[in-house]
């Protein structure tokens, strides 16, 4: 493919955007830049891409903003929504609150402005909204983060031009939009309806209006031995390959219903309304690391007792004493209260071993060995 025409590539070139580059790689540049160009990317907008070495997320980026016509004024405007509670909302969804003459929203867009007004409207206080965004907004940029870096670690291509690179991305996001929507809503719904499927509404949380309140539940945290050493002489990508292989085997043992709740550097946490389960899923997730020849060993701690559910995590005093807990396990070891060793019956055998005393926990702990 050629230069393309004199003036435009003498224009390019007065701008800087082809310094640096020769032959194949500066073709390239000039082809994308000048399709870039012609659906109507300004040069500001293309100088600025350049100087931040993005030039080829702009294809895919056109075709998240293709369809908008609105700004935020625009959509603040047609919802009713106030200009405080959109600057709180967008810091509690975590995104950045864009420039007044910003045309970033889709007609669907707007359709979501309009649906939070309706909630606040129904009598939805404003501090329980943004709770909720927090929540929302965690668990759409992981998701996000996830579904973005999976196809383009596919798609990528060894020795591929930022022209390459763009326009197959483009491509393949174009070809997936449609399939954006069910592939994250159908999850969220099928979550919920396990969630009320499980949930006990007790008299007590009537009464008081939560759900759900302190509970009974089988709290586990478990981690990698040595991730402080292993982090001190490995690269990130290698160290992000054995925490992204931890969250894989977290996530396979963890069926309802035990849940695995986060993942915190080199540690996973899991909980679950019943303790066998709870033991069960700890046994299976320390085998799996054990049999992973990449992974260093796993240690657990198990607790169970009394514990809080707000905004997606668990609090209380079962929490820290399993977490606790780990720090005192032996490599490969899986230690636990009494309580977990009586809430798991007869059906799992334990070895005492001394009492602990734990940093945060106000006396001595009895502590049980799984065999």
């Amino acid at each position: 493919m050629g230069d393309g025409a004199p003036d435009q590539v003498s224009e390019f070139e007065r701008e800087g955007l082809l310094e640096g580059l020769a032959d194949e790689e500066r073709e390239a540049r000039i082809d994308l830049l000048r399709q870039l160009v012609e659906v109507g990317v300004s040069m500001d907008d293309l100088k600025r891409a350049v100087a931040e070495d993005r030039l080829a997320m702009l294809p895919i980026e056109m075709v998240f903003t293709r369809e908008c016509k609105y700004t935020l004024r625009d959509a603040m405007e047609a919802s009713g929504l106030d200009d405080d509670f959109v600057r709180r909302d967008f810091l509690a969804l975590g995104l950045p609150h864009p420039a007044e003459d910003e045309v970033l929203y889709t007609e669907e867009d707007v359709e979501s402005f309009r649906a939070v007004k309706q909630v606040l409207d129904a009598g939805l206080p404003a501090e329980r909204m943004l709770e909720l965004a927090r929540i929302v907004g965690r668990a759409a940029a992981q998701s996000s983060e996830a579904v973005l870096t999976t196809f383009v670690r596919q798609f990528l291509r060894a020795g591929d031009t930022e022209r390459d690179v763009g326009l197959r991305l483009a491509a393949v996001a174009d070809a997936l939009m449609p399939q954006l929507g069910p592939l994250m809503e159908t999850p969220t719904r099928l979550h919920m309806r396990e969630i009320v499927r499980r949930e006990v509404i007790g008299r007590a949380e009537r009464m008081e209006g939560v759900l759900p309140g302190s509970r009974e539940v089988g709290v586990c945290f478990a981690d990698l031995v040595s991730f402080t050493q292993l982090s001190e002489s490995t690269s990130t990508e290698e160290l992000g390959e054995v925490t992204g292989l931890l969250e894989l085997h977290a996530s396979e043992i963890a069926e309802p219903p035990v849940r695995l709740i986060k993942l915190i550097g080199d540690a996973a946490m899991l909980v679950s309304p019943d303790v066998p389960p709870l033991v069960d899923a700890t046994a299976r997730l320390v085998q799996h690391v054990d049999g992973d020849g990449r992974l260093p060993q796993i240690r657990a701690g198990v607790a169970a007792g009394p514990a809080l559910n707000r905004g997606g995590d668990w609090y209380g005093r079962s929490v820290n004493l399993a977490s606790r807990l780990t720090g005192a396990a032996n490599p490969g070891a899986i230690i636990a209260t009494q309580e977990v060793v009586t809430a798991a019956g007869a059906a799992y055998a334990w070895d005492p071993l001394p009492a602990r005393r734990l940093k945060g926990i106000e006396r001595e702990v009895d502590v049980f060995q799984l065999r």
